[in-house]
């Protein structure tokens, strides 16, 4: 009996003590959504929120965006975030319930003798202006669909500093990520950087898996966390913490 009882103690502390299945998800560094620093992590709270509700723990690697593409076609990570949806992806990937919607926005810099408009339709009435952005990013082919040529750079810390220096008059990002390069790399002069009021894109942000049965089941699991989240109010109180400008996801 005494052996009995050591043998299931033994299988209890195990099975209490075992470290939860590890997932990987490549990512790239792209603060306030995700980030290594975790105070610039919303995703990450909102992921070790979603684990604990899983079972499951999630590993973040960090790296370029077309490299996260590249681990996932080869089956070296369980996923990529934060990505937008498009018909191409569903088609090729299975992808997660939204996690955030956000919007991109205009942003300009102080200039002596400048007007900026104060509302706009639609992307033709800005080919006055000359607009920077980031190579690569989801809005390229509609910037040349409506013949803006845009300045590119390779990030959006990049494109402030050439805002800031007046290589042209508008450059174009997440409202998130332009509020927070501002906040933190331009402190003495945040007042001088301004959106226009029209908002220019509505994006809904995703997890991407591979298709097959395990991940079809692991990513429902993962989807009813999720809307855990939504449901029991935790979701809102990390956004508001967070401070971020997020929008009804389905709208």
């Amino acid at each position: 009996m005494r052996h009995l009882i050591a043998a299931w103690l033994a299988m209890w502390c195990m099975t209490a003590w075992a470290a939860p299945p590890e997932l990987v998800i490549a990512t790239n560094d792209y603060p306030p959504y995700i980030s290594a620093d975790p105070r610039q992590s919303f995703i990450g709270e909102l992921f070790e929120r979603i684990g604990k509700d899983m079972g499951v723990k999630f590993t973040f690697r960090f790296m370029p965006w077309k490299r996260c593409l590249v681990l996932l076609d080869a089956r070296d990570v369980w996923a990529v975030v934060p990505f937008v949806s498009t018909p191409e992806r569903q088609q090729r990937y299975l992808l997660s319930d939204t996690l955030y919607a956000r919007r991109a926005k205009f942003f300009y810099y102080d200039q002596p003798g400048r007007s900026w408009p104060g509302a706009n339709r639609d992307l033709a009435e800005l080919r006055q202006f000359r607009i920077g952005g980031v190579a690569g990013y989801w809005y390229e082919e509609l910037f040349k669909a409506a013949g803006i040529a845009l300045d590119l750079a390779n990030n959006d810390p990049t494109n402030f500093r050439k805002l800031q220096a007046g290589r042209f008059d508008l450059a174009i990002a997440d409202e998130n990520v332009g509020n927070y390069i501002i906040r933190t790399e331009f402190a003495r002069e945040a007042g001088r950087f301004h959106s226009l009021e029209t908002p220019y894109y509505r994006s809904e942000n995703v997890m991407m898996v591979n298709r097959d049965l395990a991940n079809a089941e692991l990513l429902a699991r993962f989807n009813r966390a999720l809307d855990n989240l939504r449901r029991s109010g935790a979701y809102d109180d990390i956004v508001s913490r967070r401070k971020l400008v997020l929008l009804p996801v389905g709208s």
